[in-house]
């Protein structure tokens, strides 16, 4: 009789730990993929996912900030580089053109790293504002300037690193738009 007991109270136990659990999808390589095939680049989508080891344990939630932390660096990457050239250049024009962006990619950068405090306080709808409203904006005025300066010969590592972090946030918008 005890061990029924013991039999029933166990079995009761386990049911309600596996009810009362949240339902949380771990990823794997496939989640990765699919997740990734929503984004505007799913190449540089997987490429960031796959180079953090949480990835492979990760729910989509904990893909989108693992997305959001590529973002940042990308940004901190686009900051660094562009101050680096804009106190090192000698070419006048240039040096005006980047003292519009410089500051900006601070902001950029850090409105990326802030969406990761907005997703896990605040939810996925209100990190797509922030980085729609927050980040986008400063990216695309950056991008928008240096296209209308073509007389400005604003080397193609920052224009690529500007097109990165673009890209990096629409990543971080398809991942967002899974929940």
């Amino acid at each position: 009789m005890v061990n029924f007991r013991l039999c029933l109270f166990t079995i009761s136990s386990i049911t309600l730990t596996f009810t009362l659990q949240p339902f949380h999808v771990l990823s794997d390589e496939a989640m990765i993929i699919n997740v990734c095939n929503k984004t505007p680049d799913p190449s540089l989508c997987q490429t960031c996912l796959n180079s953090d080891p949480k990835s492979k344990t990760a729910d989509v939630r904990g893909l989108a900030m693992i997305s959001i932390t590529c973002g940042t660096r990308d940004a901190d990457k686009l900051y660094k580089d562009t101050y680096n050239l804009y106190t090192s250049t000698n070419d006048t024009a240039l040096h005006n053109l980047l003292d519009n962006c410089w500051t900006r990619f601070i902001g950029a950068r850090d409105g990326i790293d802030g969406a990761g405090r907005v997703l896990r306080d605040q939810g996925s709808d209100a990190t797509k504002l922030t980085i729609t409203r927050n980040v986008i904006p400063i990216i695309t005025f950056c991008s928008d300037h240096f296209k209308k300066n073509p007389e400005v010969a604003v080397p193609k590592y920052i224009i690529d690193e500007t097109n990165v972090v673009s890209t990096d946030c629409q990543i971080i918008l398809g991942i967002l738009n899974n929940f």
